[in-house]
């Protein structure tokens, strides 16, 4: 435990950290029911289970988490390899489910240089950003000209060059296309350990990435 002043709580894959007397206190029995659960879905998608248990930090402010974690950014949710989460769990934020424990059991695979590739995955378990599911904002972002493409966000720069609210989304919707092309190419990509992802996505799924995206934009908009 990183700060004496939390209190703990443990169930088959986590140890949980949290404050005395805090929201998470009370829903800690519920909440690691339902993390236990997102657990198994993640692992049983993947083929691959830690022999370790998570460390699990649910704070009252993104503050909390930047203090805790380390490098005083506030932030709501993240991962920090190999089995480490901190989270933000109050009133408005619940920031728990699948997102960051995606990240931890998918490392144990490969962590693939293309972060669309990384989000994508934790975003396709999600389902969802903010109660609306990932298609539907990708829908909207088409109608809206908001739409970036897949070519430029395969590559670091330009995806971290636009807001997640945009980026997160298509990557969860775009591998939620490519998972139900074919789970086993999907997961040949994902443990691609170079640098030409454009490339080794159109070798695995034998076809251009503008006619991969065509057919996904097209069943978005159906």
């Amino acid at each position: 435990m990183k700060n004496k002043d939390l209190i703990s709580f443990s169930s088959e894959h986590y140890n949980y950290y949290f404050q005395p007397n805090s929201l998470a206190e009370r829903d800690i029995v519920s909440i690691a029911n339902g993390q236990e659960r997102c657990f198994l879905d993640i692992v049983s998608f993947l083929e691959v289970i830690p022999d370790y248990k998570f460390e699990y930090y649910l704070l009252d402010s993104p503050e909390a988490v930047g203090k805790l974690y380390g490098d005083n950014q506030p932030c709501n949710g993240f991962a920090k390899y190999p089995n480490e989460i901190y989270a933000v769990y109050n009133k408005e934020v619940k920031c728990i489910g699948y997102h960051e424990d995606a990240h931890l059991v998918s490392n144990l695979i490969n962590r693939p240089h293309s972060t669309f590739i990384v989000e994508g995955l934790a975003m396709y378990f999600d389902r969802s950003w903010w109660g609306k599911p990932n298609g539907e904002w990708v829908d909207n972002f088409l109608k809206n000209k908001k739409y970036i493409s897949i070519f430029q966000l395969l590559h670091n720069r330009d995806f971290f060059d636009h807001p997640c609210e945009i980026t997160y989304p298509i990557a969860g919707a775009f591998t939620e296309y490519l998972i139900e092309l074919s789970k086993s190419k999907y997961l040949s990509l994902y443990r691609y350990t170079g640098k030409n992802i454009t490339a080794e996505i159109e070798r695995i799924y034998d076809k251009k990435i503008s006619d991969l995206e065509a057919d996904f934009i097209a069943q978005i908009s159906n």
